[in-house]
């Protein structure tokens, strides 16, 4: 999608849509794929009949900002792994977590660590990735010993697991470097993160309604008000918003504005300090305000998956058009975080094989 949308005067949007309703008519009679193009291939196979029948009804003006689904609450709210003690959530923090979309702050370490960790992590910021070939603050867990051994130890792995099960991979990670006056991140949201480049889903559930991606998100400099905490919009996890093309505020270089009135919602602002965590949902719509201060706010994130969910599979590369555009897979792999991985349904790498500077021969396909 081009997340610079602007409208497109009516002589072009009316065979636009006669072009979609053909595309649309085309996945419904479930007519061949193969002959089609790569890019129109794509969309065939994977946008929702939602996703038409938005961007079409509304005129090319509105579309989903990601693949539909609805949030799933089990009948039942119990952890679905055996942890440690001292990393058991409560029913409390499992009740709000399900129904709100987020929970914590948790403390996983101490702030003399993460105070120690920000040297390294000022020292990669704006370094070119081993991984992609660029500069990317993604997935730098594949060259940083000490960020993976944070982001696999109980204390976080632990928590997730009571949401996702006892297997689990970390599919994406992310530094998140905020800079002085840096301004805000406009609300927004994901469910298969298609959003990115609106053709291919990075994830493949075996149901989208269902619980099948958790984002760990990890304080290393105390995260405040005033340098732009995390906030929620409280149970907006329930389901997939639209959004409109343009708008005032930006999603990183992306230009849309997301379907969704402020204040109608409970927005909880949830302040961490340096070591603590905050689970949610990316289907719970999320930003974080300005950073108004004069020093920068350093933080991480893991995103992980159950191992019964695919991701990119059988793709050399996918896209992000609003972040650093095209993203080669040689040397990125699904990485273990906890338990076993019996599906194998996509390429795996181990980062402590890839921070010796193994070479992309040791990635093990999937099965």
């Amino acid at each position: 999608m081009n997340m610079h949308p602007k409208i497109r005067p009516l002589w072009q949007r009316i065979p636009l849509c006669g072009a979609l309703g053909g595309l649309w008519a085309y996945k419904t009679l479930r007519l061949p794929h193969a002959v089609l193009p790569r890019d129109i291939k794509a969309i065939v196979r994977n946008w929702d009949p939602r996703m038409f029948s938005k961007l079409i009804g509304s005129g090319l003006t509105k579309a989903y900002i990601d693949q539909p689904c609805e949030f799933r609450i089990p009948a039942k709210i119990e952890s679905k792994a055996v942890v440690a003690p001292e990393h058991r959530m409560s029913q409390d923090q499992l009740n709000s977590f399900y129904k709100r979309g987020f929970a914590g702050p948790f403390d996983v370490f101490q702030p003399e660590e993460m105070q120690d960790f920000k040297k390294d992590l000022l020292a990669i910021e704006g370094t070119k990735s081993s991984t992609y070939g660029f500069q990317t603050p993604r997935d730098r867990h594949f060259e940083m010993p000490r960020l993976w051994d944070y982001m696999k130890t109980p204390a976080v792995t632990d928590r997730i697991a009571q949401l996702l099960g006892e297997d689990l991979l970390c599919w994406r990670s992310q530094i998140f470097y905020k800079g002085p006056g840096s301004p805000s991140i406009q609300w927004h949201q994901a469910s298969t993160f298609m959003v990115e480049d609106y053709q291919d889903p990075a994830l493949f559930p075996r149901d989208r309604n269902d619980l099948f991606q958790i984002t760990a998100w990890i304080a290393v400099d105390e995260s405040t008000t005033e340098n732009g905490c995390l906030r929620f919009a409280a149970g907006t996890h329930n389901r997939i918003r639209t959004i409109s093309f343009g708008g005032n505020e930006g999603f990183y270089n992306a230009s849309f504005s997301l379907d969704f009135e402020e204040s109608e919602a409970e927005i909880v602002e949830v302040p961490c300090r340096a070591g603590q965590m905050i689970l949610f949902t990316e289907r719970c719509i999320h930003g974080s305000a300005a950073n108004t201060t004069d020093r920068h706010r350093l933080a991480f994130n893991i995103r992980a998956i159950p191992t019964d969910v695919a991701v990119y599979p059988g793709k050399k590369f996918y896209r992000s058009v609003y972040n650093g555009g095209k993203y080669y897979l040689d040397n990125w792999g699904v990485a273990q975080l906890r338990g076993e991985d019996q599906h194998r349904l996509s390429r795996t790498i181990d980062p402590a094989v890839s921070q010796r500077g193994v070479t992309p021969h040791s990635l093990r396909a999937a099965a």
